[in-house]
């Protein structure tokens, strides 16, 4: 991670910029309307994926320690609690498939409109567009 994010009250520019910039205002960022939604959604994801994941691991954990029988048991020559630990992998895929997915449809754009609200100190230096803008600002790079 850059500096650039980084929390502090002096400037956060890099480069031959630093001393002209003045510090973000990291309490306007924080309470603005895009930042709260972004957070909460996410919030509520990682609490809805972290219910359903701990939950199958109790369920696991119980059937493993209450039901040997059960467990024991065997599906098409395969033992019940193969089965059941192999769910609780395809679980971790599928729930990290779905953040991804939702990062990419939803977390993103929140993310980018949270970032051009604060200005443009945010842009990554990879960006072919923050470094075209600072070529225009008369950079000396």
């Amino acid at each position: 991670m850059s500096n650039a994010t980084a929390r502090s009250g002096g400037p956060v520019a890099s480069g031959p910029d630093r001393a002209q910039a003045e510090p973000l205002d990291w309490i306007r960022i924080e309470r603005s309307p895009e930042f709260r939604e972004l957070t909460s959604r996410r919030h509520r994801f990682i609490a809805a994926a972290g219910a359903v994941t701990f939950g199958g691991f109790l369920l696991y954990l119980g059937l493993a320690t209450f039901a040997g029988d059960f467990m024991g048991s065997t599906v098409g020559g395969v033992p019940v609690a193969w089965l059941a630990a192999m769910t609780q992998v395809l679980m971790t895929w599928v729930i990290t498939w779905l953040y991804l997915r939702r990062a990419e449809r939803e977390f993103a754009p929140l993310e980018r409109r949270v970032a051009d609200r604060a200005g443009p100190r945010f842009t990554r230096e990879d960006d072919p567009a923050a470094r075209a803008a600072d070529t225009t600002e008369g950079s000396a790079r």
